[in-house]
């Protein structure tokens, strides 16, 4: 059975000014917190598992899963000692996911569907390849959402995407990069893999430089270049909540 995995590690500096020293995961939309949203979402798909990777600076968070269970959904809590980058975040739920599938749903997107990883499960489980909602970005748009690679794609006879390359990422703090274009194609936060992407991250993290972060975008490169990796289009708007300007104008369309 699928078992969701919810990365809240890293330390949100982008939204330091709204947080006011909580946690950015409890930052609240349409008075709900963000990882409500996401818990909530992954109970909506009918997985029954959660890990939530937490940071040993985030006390707030085990109390909020105490205090707020989500019915039909079990949630575990792993630690993430350093922020790491999202791939490591990813290897420390592995004690708890075992030899199951993982889909990954980050509390920084929210969309306007009600349920974004569901077409990514349905994608997993139609293919066996890993799965990735995928979103165009408009230039007039891009400085609302983070910095993310762009794809390089073909569509599948079934609706889906191969994808075939994924750019690097921008610099850290940095918005998202059309590349010139008016639009470009790229991953965003509900991915679903099978067991094997463990080894897949742990080998990458191999080649790193002692200390250096483990991206999930490496992985998510390897997978394409193999033919492993199919997008899903995403139908409807998501707000990449992890900037400012995306926090604002999630409050101003789901509010």
């Amino acid at each position: 059975m699928t078992i969701a995995v919810i990365p809240c590690g890293g330390r949100g500096t982008r939204l330091a000014h709204l947080s006011q020293g909580q946690p950015k995961e409890l930052l609240p939309v349409a008075g709900k917190p963000l990882l409500q949203w996401t818990l909530e979402e992954a109970a909506a798909a009918g997985l029954r598992r959660a890990v939530v990777v937490t940071s040993p600076d985030k006390p707030q968070l085990a109390r909020f899963l105490a205090d707020r269970p989500v019915a039909g959904l079990s949630v575990g809590v792993a630690l993430q000692p350093e922020p790491r980058g999202l791939g490591d975040a990813i290897t420390r739920a592995r004690d708890l996911a075992g030899a199951e599938p993982v889909a990954v749903l980050l509390p920084d997107n929210l969309f306007s569907t009600a349920c974004a990883i569901a077409p990514v499960l349905r994608a997993r489980d139609a293919t066996g390849f890993a799965a990735v909602l995928t979103a165009e970005i408009a230039s007039r748009d891009a400085g609302t959402k983070g910095a993310t690679g762009r794809i390089r794609a073909v569509p599948r006879p079934d609706g889906l995407l191969a994808i075939q390359a994924i750019a690097d990422k921008g610099p850290s703090g940095a918005r998202f990069d059309t590349g010139g274009g008016p639009a470009a194609l790229t991953p965003i936060g509900r991915m679903v893999f099978d067991a094997g992407i463990f080894e897949l991250l742990e080998s990458l993290r191999a080649r790193l430089a002692p200390g250096a972060e483990l991206d999930d975008v490496p992985a998510l490169q390897t997978l394409a270049r193999e033919g492993r990796l199919v997008g899903v289009p995403l139908p409807g708007a998501f707000y990449d909540v992890g900037v400012p300007e995306g926090y604002q104008n999630a409050l101003a369309a789901l509010t």
